[in-house]
């Protein structure tokens, strides 16, 4: 991994290091994430970490009708191993932008099993962890507590280990039985 410290006086970048501007959000893929060291003292050194090339990425929700439920698959179509974030987003539709919805959903294999904090994904795989259940809190496994979701568009989201890109899924309609 390259790094490359940024010292006061060194002309805003090093070795190739470009200053980005703050932008408004959008609907499109992420390729920033926000760390604690962006609001340090400009005087101070800042760690700049590559943040790797872009996983390839299918992202996708199918919902089953019967169950409530949705199949959750992702899979990399990549020429390189991708390295994901093992806490997954969900997001709905609210008018011309997505909303993140407070859900707890892990890639991981099975409700028995620890949610990882990443997960390797060799070029080629497709992750199907367990499905997303159609409710809001713990929303892979049982859950005594959860109602639930709304009716709507909703996608899954996926971000790097190293917090450097978000993917956004393909839309999908879920509608509770």
């Amino acid at each position: 991994m390259w790094l490359c410290l940024w010292i006061a006086g060194c002309g805003g970048g090093c070795g190739g290091a470009q200053e980005t501007a703050e932008q408004p959000p959008t609907n499109e893929p992420s390729d920033h994430a926000a760390t604690p060291d962006e609001a340090a003292d400009p005087a101070e050194p800042v760690e700049v970490v590559d943040p790797g090339p872009r996983p390839v990425l299918r992202i996708s929700g199918q919902p089953d009708a019967h169950e409530g439920s949705v199949v959750i698959r992702v899979e990399n179509r990549g020429a390189e191993s991708a390295e994901l974030a093992g806490a997954l987003g969900l997001q709905r539709q609210q008018g011309d932008a997505w909303q993140d919805v407070e859900v707890q959903l892990d890639l991981r294999f099975s409700c028995d099993d620890a949610a990882p904090e990443c997960v390797t994904l060799a070029p080629g795989a497709a992750y199907i962890p367990p499905p997303w259940l159609g409710v809001s809190g713990d929303a892979q496994c049982a859950c005594e507590e959860c109602g639930p979701a709304a009716d709507g568009e909703y996608r899954f989201v996926v971000r790097s280990c190293n917090g450097a890109h978000t993917l956004e899924g393909e839309p999908f309609t879920f509608s509770a039985p």
